[in-house]
């Protein structure tokens, strides 16, 4: 009897130690996601930032190959 409580408290710890990892790496995973949205947010507002190219500059490029 004594045996079946110690192997049942040890599976019981086994349990506890995977759910509490599992939660600990769904928050990582989270605030990666997180940190992604605002890199590409940051990203956006520098390039909404920069002027429009005009027809004449688009065409030097297109001509030269770049664009």
């Amino acid at each position: 009897m004594k045996y079946a409580m110690v192997v049942v408290l040890f599976v019981a710890c086994l349990v506890g130690a995977y759910l509490l990892g599992r939660s600990h790496s769904e928050l990582k995973i989270v605030k990666e996601q997180i940190e992604v949205v605002k890199y590409v947010e940051k990203k956006k507002a520098a390039i909404y930032s920069q002027p429009h190219a005009s027809r004449d500059e688009l065409l030097e490029l297109m001509h030269g190959g770049i664009l």
